[in-house]
């Protein structure tokens, strides 16, 4: 089922991708347990912290479930949803319309989140906030993951079940232009930029801000991935007083 990974490039996402393809393809069902932290130590030869972090990768897009004490089960999948993903060619206009899609569901899930999100979810979203900030130019691979994992954590803490399943399937959707984004000269940086003030937005429990940073965060990816197509760099252009274009207040 599984074989280790390559030794160069982002080990963790190496585990999730043949973790993810298992579930895909049917041979981990849902309820059924990944092996423990050690065996997947030796069977994709890589230490515990990258088995760790790919784990809680798994774990932030909702494909597994880790029980402290007991270990890390897979979930129940859509799968009408999945294959539709996996299915689906991207057009131009789908993605133009995908796009849109997400300003609705995600300007929203950051507004419900300043509302219902828990401390200890205000506190996780910094974590993967944090963690961004941490990584490296050439961490594109690894961003690409984190960028997803707090996009879900967002719509988690929103309260809405239904809006994080849909989440799931837009981003597995949107995978490989996600990727491409992140190698967009000045858009790995932004994205920290925007990520950090959306979490500062719900951290201050202001629903208006939440709201305008999200929708601001997807019209200026949206816009480099059109640009990029051009030969420019990322960047947006506003009012407000940053690099992103997102408002760090409500001054």
């Amino acid at each position: 089922m599984f074989e280790p990974v390559k030794t160069h490039g982002n080990l963790s996402e190496e585990i999730v991708k043949q973790v993810v393809q298992s579930i895909s393809n049917g041979e981990l069902k849902p309820g059924d347990k990944l092996p423990s932290e050690r065996e997947m130590c030796n069977v994709f030869s890589v230490s515990r912290t990258v088995v760790r972090d790919a784990l809680k990768t798994l774990s932030g897009l909702g494909m597994v479930t880790i029980r402290h004490g007991l270990g890390a089960y897979v979930n129940e999948v859509d799968e009408d949803a999945s294959r539709l993903a996996s299915l689906l060619q991207i057009s131009l206009g789908t993605f133009e319309e995908i796009f849109q899609v997400r300003e609705i569901l995600e300007g929203y899930a950051a507004l419900w989140c300043t509302q219902n999100a828990t401390d200890k979810d205000i506190e996780e979203l910094g974590k993967i906030v944090k963690r961004g900030k941490e990584l490296g130019p050439a961490s594109d691979g690894k961003l690409t993951l984190l960028d997803a994992e707090f996009h879900l954590k967002v719509a988690e803490a929103s309260g809405n079940k239904v809006l994080k399943r849909l989440m799931i399937n837009i981003l597995d959707l949107t995978g490989e232009i996600r990727d491409s984004s992140f190698k967009i000269p000045g858009r790995q940086y932004l994205s920290v930029l925007e990520h950090e003030a959306i979490y500062e937005s719900i951290k201050q429990r202001d629903p208006d801000l939440a709201f305008q940073n999200m929708i601001k965060h997807i019209e200026t990816v949206e816009k480099d991935i059109h640009s990029s197509a051009h030969g420019e760099g990322a960047g947006s252009e506003g009012g407000c007083e940053n690099e992103s274009g997102v408002c760090l207040s409500g001054d």
